[in-house]
């Protein structure tokens, strides 16, 4: 009989915490701009802003970012950072997702790009619930709850001037 018990309370505490954990909506993620903001001879950085928005009550902390980018179909960069914000309670905030690309043949693009590119940007961001006990499955990793974004288009080189060594 105390078997049973400590199982339904097992159970019901189980169930509370879920619920818990499932009463704050997850972010929604919009890639909002894409610019080429730096270039030198040997490579460039893409980057792209991502819009959070928070619908819940309660601020929402974002943590790691995982990303990755492909250039006509191949696959050219992928990578992890802390997106150091936090969404305030039915508000919006705003990161940047930096890619780095190298130029030369067999590298991620050619030696002097021209024209458009077409690339595809996906990845996911950890957030944190609000409350004491979806913080320790937060931290101890059992639950650490993401919401995914993507965007696709094309990069357009023929607007970049020369890539010389001192750009």
């Amino acid at each position: 009989m105390k078997i049973r018990a400590c199982r339904a309370a097992a159970v019901l505490f189980g169930g509370a915490v879920l619920v818990g954990c499932q009463s704050q909506p997850a972010p929604t993620l919009e890639v909002t701009q894409v610019a080429i903001t730096e270039q030198t001879a040997q490579g460039m950085v893409v980057t792209f802003r991502v819009r959070a928005d928070n619908r819940g009550d309660e601020a929402l902390p974002l943590r790691t970012v995982r990303y990755s980018i492909s250039l006509d179909g191949r696959p050219a960069f992928s990578g992890e950072r802390n997106a150091e914000s936090t969404v305030r309670r039915h508000g919006s905030q705003e990161f940047l997702l930096p890619v780095a690309l190298t130029l030369g043949e067999g590298k991620d693009l050619p030696a002097v790009p021209s024209g458009q590119v077409s690339y595809s940007l996906s990845g996911s961001v950890e957030y944190e619930v609000p409350g004491s006990i979806a913080e320790v499955l937060f931290d101890t990793g059992i639950r650490r709850p993401s919401a995914s974004f993507s965007e696709s288009g094309r990069l357009d080189f023929s607007e970049i001037g020369p890539m010389g060594p001192d750009r």
